[in-house]
């Protein structure tokens, strides 16, 4: 038996096994990185069949409206960095991870998908290689530190923040965004020695230079004065984990010019925050530049609108 057929046999076999299991008790973690596994063995053996889709199923990648085949790519060859969160009142996941591609080169991912009685109903993607969202770029870094610990936590119940606490740290950190370097600026949650990570790279919470670089300074110096964040959404929040998954357009006000070459294109983003007792320890994103005039296919939750004047 072929590779691609032997995943998609053990694959299917997994899924109807499991959808069995749960189909009277509600799909548990277990259940859902189910839904999870099938989609990454269709990614790396190339195939559909195994993926149990819902009839109306959405899906994208990079913002744009796909198929189940147009989420994956024929080079993908293994995933040699991968975690997942989940709510499972919900039936969301939210997974980060890295692409070893046949050619050796390296992917980002994220991966979101949501499922209902037994199928996944929605799948979104953000996808970048190198050069794809300018100089943030290390995935290298990842394969290196492997998975950190803040990422797999099993909270106690008594010390979990709650479901709108954690999307508050999220939202803090967006309102900084939006307001710094402005008499209206709203400090992040941020702990002292946040580590930051986009596309793998690792941007603060670390010694550069010979001095350390914290998460909140670029905030206090008014470093993203400009910055419109938009089609904001929160779309995945696991209590248990302390995780919550951010989905977001990053583009500028009317009028406004990047101060940074490091954000002067606009972008589609994925961040996870990685929150407890209320303040962000772990920031990892995912990001691919998206021109603002590319409209969104997901409805927002909040926040201003596309090139809109912010707070």
């Amino acid at each position: 038996m072929k590779k691609a057929e032997l995943l998609s046999a053990v694959s299917l076999f997994g899924m109807l096994a499991f959808n069995s299991a749960h189909a009277q008790i509600g799909c548990d973690r277990a259940c859902l990185t189910g839904y999870v596994d099938a989609w990454f063995n269709g990614l790396t053996s190339n195939t559909t069949t195994g993926v149990p889709l819902a009839a109306n199923v959405k899906i994208s990648q990079n913002d744009r409206l796909t198929d189940l085949k147009g989420t994956f790519w024929e080079t993908a060859d293994a995933v040699p960095y991968r975690w997942d969160i989940a709510n499972t009142r919900l039936g969301d996941t939210g997974t980060e991870a890295v692409i070893r591609n046949s050619d050796g080169t390296l992917t980002m991912l994220i991966v979101r998908l949501k499922v209902e009685n037994g199928a996944i109903t929605e799948i979104e993607t953000v996808k970048t290689n190198q050069g794809e969202s300018d100089r943030l770029w290390g995935p290298e870094t990842l394969l290196a530190k492997g998975i950190s610990p803040a990422l797999t936590l099993s909270i106690p119940e008594p010390e979990r923040d709650s479901y709108y606490r954690l999307i508050a740290a999220g939202e803090s950190y967006w309102r900084a965004f939006q307001t710094n370097g402005t008499p209206a600026y709203h400090p992040a949650d941020l702990a002292s020695d946040t580590q930051r990570f986009e596309n793998g790279l690792q941007t603060t919470g670390m010694v550069r230079d010979g001095m350390f670089v914290t998460a909140i300074s670029g905030f206090h110096a008014g470093r993203f004065l400009g910055r419109n964040l938009w089609n904001r959404r929160y779309p995945v929040v696991d209590e248990e984990r302390g995780i919550v998954l951010s989905m977001v357009r990053f583009g500028l006000k009317e009028g406004m010019e990047s101060q940074s070459v490091a954000t002067s294109n606009n972008r589609v983003v994925g961040e996870f925050f990685a929150v407890q007792q209320g303040l962000i320890r772990e920031v990892h994103a995912v990001l691919f530049n998206t021109p603002d005039s590319q409209a969104p296919v997901w409805e927002a939750d909040y926040g201003p609108a596309r090139g809109g004047a912010g707070w």
